[in-house]
């Protein structure tokens, strides 16, 4: 992310994108995080989500998820790039 545009980032993440993502209750648990030691020239994030099954959290990916991408594009362009991954939590 070009880090002129990271504050303005943090403020429509958690005045935008997250009240968004958590509607209707699919998915919880949010954390937003930076990542450290990778700021090449400007600032990495990540957020995530919680969901009680992978089919769940599927669902909420194709209604909600891939509309909010396309917002946070269409926001700030070619300033922030944003991908999806799917993760399972392994009892350790």
């Amino acid at each position: 992310m070009d880090c002129e545009v990271s504050g303005d980032f943090l403020d429509w993440m958690r005045d935008f994108y997250l009240p968004q993502a958590l509607e209707g209750s699919m998915v919880r648990n949010p954390r937003l995080m930076r990542l450290m030691g990778h700021n090449e020239g400007g600032a990495c994030f990540a957020l995530q989500l919680e969901a009680a099954t992978l089919g769940e959290l599927q669902r909420w990916n194709q209604a909600v998820g891939k509309v909010l991408h396309e917002k946070l594009t269409k926001r700030f362009g070619d300033k922030v790039a944003g991908f999806t991954t799917f993760m399972e939590n392994l009892e350790i």
